[in-house]
C-alpha cells in the first residue's frame, strides 16, 4: 500500500480515460519528439562507414581523447575496430571513458551516437558492461568477481541510463531510435545475449519515464513473447499513471494478446551483479511484469488529508486485467510456467477475491440477462484455471484461505436465496430468474467440484500436498457445539460430512478434528486415510450432498419456478448446469 500525503500536484485524476475498454484502443500519447531542427540520433545518413576518410584519418589522433567531437571520437573508436588491435575490452573502455565525459550534453551525444550508428551503440553499450579493461576490477568475461567490479558496473549503467536519458530530454531520441536501438541489442535472445536481461532490469527500466515508455512500445512492437515479457518488466516499474494510461488504451483483445504473451515469454537470465560481485554464475534474474502489474492493480494510495482511499488501478481497469490473466492461464504452457510462483498466486488470489463475483455475473449478463443461465465455454474453462492456480495447485498462496472463503459464503448466498426468496424479490437481487441462476449456480459449483477433484487426484498418495489443498477447505467448516454447520456455507458443511463418512469412534473422529483445528493437516489427513476416507472421492460426496441437502425439493414452497413452459424444478435446472461440466464428479 502505497501511502501519499495529499496535495494538489499529486492527487490522482478522478477520470482515467477508460471508456474505451470494450472498444478499439485509444491511441498512446507519443513520448517527446525531437525539435525540428535536431536530427534524429540513428539517421542511417550520419554513420560513418569504416572506410570512409574521416574514419581513415582518424589514425592521426588519440581513441580516447575526451576532448575530441563527437564526430572525432567516433571516427577514432570505428577506426580502432577497423584497423586496430580488435580487442573488445580498450574498445569498451574508451566508449566508456566518452559516455562518462559527456553523459550530461545531449547534442555530443547526439553527434556522437549518429555517427557511430545503432548498431554499433549496441554493440557497444553490451560491450562496456561485460568487457572491461579497467585496471581496478576483475569485471570481464571469466573474472572471479570483485566488490570494485560491482561499483564498475554500476557506475558504467548509470552513465549509459544518464546519457539515454540526456538525449531524450533533449529531443534527440525518437521512437524510431529506440525501435532500431531495440532491434540492434537482441534483448529478447537470452540464449544468443547472456546479459541482455542486466540491461533490461538495470538500464532501462530504470530510465525516465520518456526512455521507458519508447523502449516498451520498442519491445511490444517486436511483437515475439520474450520481448512481451520484456515490455511487461519495464511497464511495471513505470510510473503508475503511466501504467494505467498505456493499458487502459488497449482494447480487451490486445490487453488479453498483451498479458498471454508476456507470461509466456517470461524468461530468466544471469545476475550480472552476483556475477560481478561474488563470481556467481548460477543467481538469474526474472524478467517479465505481469506479476508486479497484479500488485499494482491490487495497490491503493492513502490520501490522508482527504481522509480517502484511491486504488492505483482504477476498478475497470482491475476487471479488464483479471479477464486477460484468466484468458492467459487457460493456455497450459502459461499455467505450467506460473503454478510454482507463489508471488503470482497470492497477487492473483487476491484481485480474483475482488472480481470473483462480477467476472461471473458479466458472463450471466451477456447470455441473456434476466434469463442468463450458461456462464458459457470460455468462461467456464477461465474459472477452472483461475480456481486450480489459486487454490488446487499447492504450494499455496496466503490469499487461499480468504478466497476459498469468499466463494463458500458466495455460494451459500445464492443457495440460501434460491429457497428463501420469491421470485420477485430474487430477480430484483440478483437481475435474472431464479430458474436461470439455479442452472448458472449448476455450473459454477460444478466448476468448482471438477476443479477439486482434478487437484486431489492429481496429488493422490501425496499427504503433504493433498494437506495443503484441504487446509482452506478445512478452514470453512465451524467445528463449534455439535455439527455447528449453520454458519458454514456448502461447500464448508460438505466437507465437514466428509469427516463423517467413516465407521471411526467419536473419540477418533473428534481426534482428526482437533488436528485439524490445529494446523496438524498433514496427521489429519493420513488419519483419515487409515480409517477408510478417501479424499480423491471428495467431489462425488460433494455433488451428491448439494444435491440432496443445499437445493429445495420440488415440494418445498420455493422448489419451483414458474416458467413459460410450466414450473421448472429449482433441483433440475441446477443439475442441468451441473451437467455443462465436463468431467464434473457425480456418484453415477
Amino acid at each position: 500500500m502505497t501511502i501519499t500525503l495529499q496535495s494538489p500536484a499529486n492527487i490522482l485524476p478522478a477520470n482515467h480515460g477508460l471508456e474505451n475498454r470494450g472498444g478499439s484502443a485509444t491511441e498512446v500519447a507519443a513520448p517527446q519528439s525531437p525539435s525540428a531542427d535536431a536530427p534524429a540520433t540513428f539517421d542511417d545518413g550520419l554513420r560513418l562507414d569504416e572506410d570512409s576518410r574521416a574514419v581513415f584519418n582518424a589514425g592521426n589522433y588519440a581513441m580516447g581523447d575526451t576532448g575530441a567531437s563527437g564526430q572525432d571520437a567516433a571516427a577514432s573508436l570505428i577506426h580502432e575496430q577497423r584497423w586496430g588491435s580488435g580487442d573488445q575490452a580498450v574498445q569498451a573502455q574508451y566508449f566508456k571513458d566518452q559516455i562518462e565525459a559527456h553523459k550530461n550534453d545531449a547534442q555530443w551525444l547526439n553527434e556522437y551516437f549518429s555517427a557511430l550508428g545503432d548498431d554499433r551503440v549496441a554493440d557497444l553499450m553490451r560491450l562496456s558492461i561485460t568487457q572491461t579493461a579497467n585496471p581496478e576490477s576483475v569485471g570481464a568475461l571469466g573474472g572471479s568477481g570483485s566488490d570494485d567490479a560491482v561499483a564498475y558496473y554500476d557506475e558504467t549503467v548509470g552513465d549509459l541510463r544518464t546519457a539515454l536519458d540526456t538525449l531524450a530530454e533533449g529531443g534527440y531520441l525518437n521512437q524510431a531510435d529506440m525501435d532500431a536501438l531495440y532491434k540492434d541489442m537482441d534483448l529478447d535472445t537470452s540464449d544468443k545475449n547472456m546479459f541482455g536481461p542486466t540491461l533490461v532490469t538495470d538500464l532501462f527500466a530504470r530510465s525516465s519515464a520518456d526512455v521507458q515508455e519508447m523502449f516498451f512500445n520498442s519491445a511490444l512492437a517486436e511483437g515475439n513473447d520474450n520481448s512481451a515479457a520484456i515490455a511487461s518488466h519495464v511497464l511495471a516499474r513505470m510510473p503508475v499513471s503511466d501504467q494505467v494510461r498505456i493499458l487502459s488504451a488497449m482494447s480487451q483483445g490486445e490487453l488479453d494478446s498483451f498479458v498471454e504473451k508476456a507470461m509466456k515469454g517470461q524468461f530468466d537470465g544471469m545476475d550480472i551483479r552476483a556475477y560481478y560481485g561474488e563470481g556467481d554464475t548460477h543467481s538469474t534474474v526474472t524478467i517479465g511484469g505481469i506479476t508486479e502489474i497484479l500488485g499494482n492493480a491490487n495497490d491503493v494510495t492513502v490520501y490522508y488529508h482527504a481522509r480517502t482511499v484511491v486504488p492505483d488501478y482504477p476498478p475497470q481497469l482491475q476487471k479488464a486485467l483479471f479477464d486477460a490473466t484468466a484468458s492467459a492461464l487457460t493456455n497450459e504452457d502459461v499455467f505450467d510456467k506460473f503454478k510454482d510462483d507463489m508471488q503470482f498466486k497470492d497477487e492473483l488470489g487476491t484481485l480474483t477475491l475482488k472480481e470473483h463475483d462480477d467476472f461471473l455475473d458479466r458472463a450471466l449478463d451477456a447470455d441473456g440477462g434476466a434469463s442468463g443461465e450458461d456462464l458459457g465455454s470460455t468462461t467456464r474453462d477461465e474459472y477452472s484455471k483461475i480456481l486450480e492456480m489459486t487454490l488446487f495447485t499447492p504450494p499455496l498462496a496466503d490469499s487461499a484461505d480468504s478466497l476459498a472463503r469468499h466463494i463458500d459464503d458466495r455460494y451459500k448466498s445464492i443457495g440460501d436465496d434460491l429457497e428463501n426468496m420469491g421470485d420477485a424479490a430474487f430477480e430484483t437481487k440478483y437481475g435474472r430468474n431464479r430458474a436461470a441462476m439455479a442452472a448458472a449456480f449448476g455450473q459454477m459449483t460444478g466448476v468448482f467440484f471438477k476443479t477439486l477433484d482434478d487437484g486431489l487426484t492429481r496429488v493422490k498418495g501425496d499427504a503433504a500436498k493433498a494437506a495443503e489443498i484441504m487446509d482452506p477447505l478445512f478452514k470453512l467448516v465451524d467445528f463449534g457445539v455439535g455439527k455447528g454447520l449453520d454458519k458454514a456455507g456448502p461447500i464448508g458443511a460438505i466437507v465437514s460430512k466428509a469427516l463423517d463418512l467413516t465407521g471411526a469412534s467419536d473419540a477418533v473422529k473428534d481426534g482428526i478434528k482437533e488436528k485439524i483445528e490445529s494446523g496438524k493437516i498433514k496427521e489429519a489427513i493420513e488419519d483419515m486415510k487409515d480409517h477408510g476416507v478417501d479424499l480423491t472421492k471428495l467431489g462425488e460426496e460433494l455433488y451428491e450432498n448439494m444435491s440432496d441437502n443445499v437445493l429445495p425439493n420440488r415440494t418445498d414452497p420455493n422448489g419451483t419456478y414458474q416458467g413459460q413452459h410450466g414450473d421448472v424444478s429449482i433441483k433440475d435446472a441446477w443439475q442441468n448446469g451441473y451437467d455443462f461440466v465436463e468431467g464434473a464428479p457425480t456418484t453415477s
